[in-house]
């Protein structure tokens, strides 16, 4: 894997529940083993990049108390524990009807809050949250396409409805502090009726933020991994992707 350098240091946050709650909304892959073996599988390949110097830390956050010994394994087995760090929060206290989007937010609260390597970091670094069962294949080129001075860097979508893409985001502390920082009451699915995208997105249109924000990545993620709401590959969605991939380049405008 080689190394493309961005400007300021990059840390990859993998958000994490490995046994989902029961009466868990908008969820197919829900079998704890399963779950465990996608993020054993994402977790080795951000462990390599780590250990090539594509990133520089990697935090793994977890919300349901569940055994993730077998990751320290593999962060052992690549050398990279110094830069490696878990943190495990008791976050699934709240009902299941409140939805994914609030328990996935709360934990990124939880952690910005609580992970020393995040407390080191300059106020201007890169931190890019992952969805954890995901593997960002293309993650180097995102980094290096990053653009300069951005603080809080996202892909909002326009048709076939107005979202935004929550499995991959990047923002550095300021823009946390701003924006996201208790976002996760906000995106209650029990009062918004709706999946939490379209609540996000409504959030980060608001005016009067002091953090620059690019709505639109300047590379399209390629993601593998199966998708938890329907356990569907996204590699099997390879058409949808060159569509996006070459909307991106030939009509930005469209936000597709």
């Amino acid at each position: 894997m080689m190394r493309e350098r961005s400007p300021t240091r990059n840390t990859v946050l993998l958000t994490a529940t490995i046994t989902p709650p029961p009466g868990a909304t908008h969820l197919a892959r829900t079998d704890p083993k399963i779950r465990l073996g996608d993020y054993r599988k994402a977790f080795d390949f951000y462990c390599r990049a780590l250990a090539a110097g594509v990133i520089d830390q990697l935090i793994f956050a977890e919300n349901s108390q569940s055994d993730i010994r077998s990751l320290r394994d593999v962060a052992e087995k690549h050398g990279v524990t110094a830069k490696t760090e878990f943190i495990s929060h008791p976050g699934l206290d709240y009902p299941p009807e409140y939805g994914r989007g609030y328990g996935e937010f709360m934990l990124v609260d939880r952690a910005m809050a609580s992970s020393l390597l995040i407390r080191k970091l300059p106020a201007d670094a890169a931190i890019w949250k992952i969805t954890g069962r995901y593997i960002l294949r293309n993650i180097a080129k995102m980094i290096s396409k990053r653009p300069a001075g951005t603080d809080f860097y996202c892909h909002c979508r326009n048709m076939p409805t107005r979202w935004i893409d929550l499995f991959v985001l990047c923002w550095n502390k300021k823009s946390h502090a701003e924006i996201l920082d208790g976002i996760y009451l906000q995106l209650r699915e029990d009062r918004i009726h709706g999946p939490c995208e379209p609540a996000f997105r409504e959030r980060i249109e608001g005016d009067g933020f002091k953090s620059k924000i690019v709505k639109r990545f300047r590379t399209i993620p390629r993601l593998e991994g199966h998708r938890g709401v329907d356990g569907q590959l996204y590699e099997a969605m390879n058409m949808k992707l060159k569509v996006r991939q070459l909307a991106n380049v030939a009509a930005p405008w469209l936000w597709v």
